[in-house]
């Protein structure tokens, strides 16, 4: 705890000036997916950002372009070329840097179905946004988020070099194609149905993706049966919270399940809105050929009030809260996880059961840490755990000043024997993985 801080950068440009716009929209009550790729035989093009904007009557996507250096018509016929190409109306290109006649190409742009707008001043970000967010934005979520996309992007990072590194361990292949197909591979099916086929195709391929690489790091083997992760490994990466390629396994295999989830809201929605009663519904299921513990999980969801809200709070309880919950506070972090994802206080429970809804798992998907007044989701990668540890101190010591918001403080207000140390643990976990 004695090393010194890891600052963002008061100036971001490039990547870093993306997670700080991405922030605002996600802190926004935005689902967000970010840096997706579309790749044949080579590849081409890169989105910077998508939003998606969950309502029970429906869904709305919008493509955000950001560029913090010089721009021109070229760039904006870029985008014009993409929204063609996905088939979308309208779009939003933000620049940080102004230029002369700036409402000639603002005009132009709107002309082009594309909404231009002019950042220069990060202190004037979230009025400029305003218009696009669902509510306010909350300054330590924004640091949190762009920590959280900081360590994502470390990790993805890692298993590329390890990939390079031991071109014959073939858990790095894996995660590597898993991670690009979940995120970016199936997002350009102009058919939803197609897409939901491949996501879980996908799932089904790579599955326990975390179990077979901890058997291949162990043996030297790749074991394609493997399920369960090893005494030594689960000891590593959860009881010791050491710095392993496992955690990035586990990282995008909890990205597959929330892209899952989001995808088929999305078609829920569709189906919900056009044509709902019980019997077609499930009859628009067999469509989607998926197993039937998934489709009799979907039966379910879209049954609850505020399912088309999950895919946001999912989001949002992993790159805030960090994947788990303080029992101290609980009562305090629901009001808080309800005021960021519009899903009121009791419901929470239930979009926490959501998991276990299309995931079926026997001790259900949130457990309680033995000695630590935690309660936790399951395998969940344990960077962002750090993450939500850290964001604790701004949420619960925000009546004193910020350079007394610290761990130490914090621990007055916790019990349970291991409650502190999990979280320094955690901490300091994430801060090796960003420094």
């Amino acid at each position: 705890m004695k090393d010194s801080a890891i600052e963002l950068e008061p100036n971001p440009i490039e990547k870093d000036y993306e997670d700080y716009i991405c922030a605002f929209f996600q802190s926004g009550g935005l689902y967000v997916e970010r840096s997706i790729i579309h790749r044949e035989t080579e590849e081409i093009l890169e989105l910077d950002i998508i939003t998606t904007d969950f309502e029970s009557l429906g869904v709305e996507r919008n493509l955000i372009e950001i560029k913090s250096s010089s721009w021109g018509f070229s760039e904006i016929f870029k985008v014009k070329g993409w929204l063609v190409y996905l088939k979308m109306d309208t779009g939003v290109f933000i620049v940080k840097k102004s230029r002369d006649s700036f409402e000639y190409f603002k005009n132009k742009s709107a002309e082009l179905g594309i909404e231009l707008i002019e950042n220069c001043d990060l202190k004037k970000t979230e009025d400029c946004l305003a218009h696009l967010l669902r509510q306010k934005i909350d300054a330590p979520e924004i640091e949190t988020l762009r920590y959280a996309y900081l360590i994502e992007r470390n990790l993805l990072k890692s298993i590329k070099d390890l990939k390079k590194k031991f071109p014959n361990n073939q858990s790095y292949i894996n995660a590597d194609d898993y991670f690009f197909k979940i995120n970016s591979g199936s997002f350009f099916s102009n058919n939803p149905v197609r897409r939901i086929r491949q996501v879980f195709e996908t799932y089904i391929k790579y599955k326990n993706l975390t179990a077979k690489m901890c058997y291949e790091l162990g043996s030297g083997k790749y074991n394609d049966k493997a399920t369960y992760l090893s005494n030594n490994c689960y000891k590593s990466v959860f009881y010791n919270a050491e710095d392993s390629e496992l955690h990035i396994a586990l990282y995008i295999e909890h990205l597959a399940r929330l892209t899952i989830l989001k995808t088929c809201t999305e078609q829920l929605l569709r189906k919900h809105c056009a044509e709902f009663n019980d019997e077609t519904f499930e009859e628009s299921l067999e469509y989607l050929n998926l197993p039937q513990t998934i489709q009799r999980g979907l039966v379910k969801l879209v049954k609850e009030p505020y399912f088309h809200r999950y895919p946001v709070f999912w989001q949002f309880f992993t790159y805030v809260m960090g994947g788990f919950i303080l029992l101290d506070h609980k009562e305090k972090e629901f009001e808080y996880i309800s005021k960021n994802t519009e899903i009121p206080v009791e419901e929470i429970p239930r979009a926490f059961e959501s998991f276990n809804v299309l995931f079926p798992k026997l001790d259900g998907w949130m457990a309680k840490i033995p000695n630590s007044n935690i309660e936790m989701h399951r395998f969940f990668p344990l960077p962002f755990c750090g993450l939500g540890a850290n964001h604790r101190r701004s949420l619960h010591l925000s009546h004193l000043p910020e350079d007394e918001q610290t761990y130490e403080e914090l621990s007055k207000i916790l019990t349970g024997d291991k409650t502190y140390n999990d979280l320094i643990k955690w901490n300091n976990l994430g801060y090796r993985i960003l420094k």
